[in-house]
């Protein structure tokens, strides 16, 4: 059946059946049953994070310094890679764990991962622990493969589930996953298996990796008809699905909020999913790799760091661990002894912050998220540019009328070229004046000797892993018309 913009205005009436049955969370106790006998590990962290989520700073870093000194031993007995280098480094001497030499524990890079993977994995879990295989999405290149344990799952699962019910939904209401990367769909919704979990957890899937204007009108439909209480988004995704609602002034069932993940959520993105929902735009911070690590509750002064199950670092210039200034991250998860990751440097910045969230919950913060490592250009001074500076290009002189879609990338003689796309019916002369305006606001950073290209394309792809590319550092592009 053919979709249509008016259609997004109806939505089924319930019958008082239907009405009552959704009232009637019947699910909650159901799953926490299911988790007690599938993977007890859930239940375990739920009720953990509820004993400590407003009690002391103090008692929150007592459990997360327990369950490091517990992974640094299992990692210094049980895996080569790590015995080697915990001795050499003395955060584990004899079997003695040295928490104060934390930070001597060289990095782990995606490079030592590929070199090293047999070497990092457990050679033993810990009974009732079993291990399976998974791998990043690749964003940055090629993915990488790594092992994690059941009980690493469950306290991801737990986490997850604490952190959406900060923000207004609790276990078993009803949730819709608009997600842009296919693998992680097609696992999500494949399968016996995947349809009952899905049945237990209320959830619905949509794919946002494609959005012409049919896909965008489903999914708005898809909402209406469903009318879930909380949004689980991919940024770039849900971001072309809000413009499409502002810009055609629809009306969409609004949820309690719009939890967004996948990549750094921008202000001009929040602004626009707010708007279009008439939502909070929750930033939610994880990967396959480290699992659900930090998300916003409804006061939205940053994100809340699962300290009980990570260890998160911002690491300066000279490598050594900084507060209250943007840098590199680095992620320690506590609980996957399958193959340890211990200061795995994930390729995102963020700033950590020493102030507390007026929520009074006692979990450290992020103060905010800032883009990925590779998202970081240089000038020709060699000076580190702020990824937020060219995202602000974007949305204040890319986002109008005339530039649809923009693209920054920076080439390997460090170059600038600009990927266009423009609106329906916009002649490239018509959008010239814009142009100008971006280059002016290049050029200020990267200096007047930096070569400004553009060119127009009929669109831009998503990465393979789903996500909207807006800064590339050093990589070429083709099938491109020079402006």
């Amino acid at each position: 059946m053919l979709v249509t913009d008016s259609d997004v205005f109806m939505t089924q009436d319930m019958s008082p059946i239907r009405s009552i049955c959704r009232t009637m969370n019947w699910r909650a106790p159901l799953l926490r049953t299911a988790f007690r006998l599938q993977n007890p590990a859930v239940a375990a962290e739920l009720e953990l994070i509820d004993s400590i989520e407003r009690s002391s700073a103090e008692k929150v870093k007592a459990v997360q310094q327990e369950r490091l000194e517990r992974l640094l031993h299992h990692a210094w007995s049980q895996t080569d890679y790590y015995h080697e280098v915990l001795e050499s480094c003395g955060a584990v001497r004899n079997g003695k764990v040295d928490l104060d030499r934390f930070t001597d524990i060289p990095f782990l890079t995606k490079d030592i991962i590929r070199t090293q993977s047999d070497r990092l994995i457990a050679r033993q879990l810990p009974k009732g622990r079993r291990a399976h295989t998974n791998r990043s999405g690749g964003s940055t290149g090629q993915p990488v493969r790594f092992w994690q344990d059941n009980v690493y799952w469950g306290v991801t699962i737990a986490t997850r589930t604490y952190h959406f019910a900060t923000v207004g939904k609790t276990l078993g209401e009803r949730e819709m996953k608009i997600w842009g990367n296919e693998r992680d769909l097609r696992l999500g919704t494949l399968g016996i298996k995947a349809k009952i979990e899905n049945l237990l957890y209320n959830r619905q899937f949509e794919q946002c990796w494609y959005l012409p204007k049919r896909r965008i009108l489903e999914i708005i439909n898809s909402i209406n008809e469903w009318r879930p209480q909380m949004l689980w988004c991919f940024r770039d995704g849900i971001d072309g699905v809000a413009k499409y609602i502002n810009e055609h002034a629809l009306q969409v069932h609004s949820p309690a909020s719009v939890v967004l993940g996948g990549a750094t959520v921008y202000p001009f993105m929040a602004q626009a999913i707010e708007k279009a929902f008439r939502a909070p735009a929750i930033s939610a911070y994880g990967s396959r790799e480290v699992g659900a690590v930090a998300c916003q509750c409804l006061e939205r002064g940053g994100l809340h760091i699962a300290t009980q199950a990570h260890v998160v670092e911002t690491i300066g210039p000279d490598e050594t661990p900084v507060m209250e200034q943007e840098a590199e991250l680095a992620i320690t998860p506590l609980m996957n002894f399958a193959m340890p990751f211990i200061r795995y440097r994930i390729g995102d910045r963020g700033r950590l912050t020493a102030k507390m969230c007026a929520c009074g919950r006692a979990f450290p913060m992020l103060h905010s998220l800032n883009g990925r490592v590779v998202e970081v250009l240089h000038n020709s001074k060699g000076e580190q540019l702020d990824p937020g500076y060219f995202i602000w290009i974007m949305a204040e002189k890319i986002n109008n009328k005339a530039l649809k879609k923009g693209q920054i990338i920076q080439e390997e003689d460090g170059a600038i070229t600009v990927n266009l796309v423009l609106e329906a019916g916009v002649t490239r002369d018509q959008a010239r004046p814009h142009l100008e305006e971006v280059r002016k606001a290049l050029i200020l950073v990267m200096g007047t000797d930096c070569p400004v290209r553009f060119e127009f394309l009929d669109d831009i792809p998503l990465s393979e892993s789903g996500k909207y590319p807006y800064i590339v550092r050093r990589k070429s592009i083709a099938s491109a018309t020079s402006a």
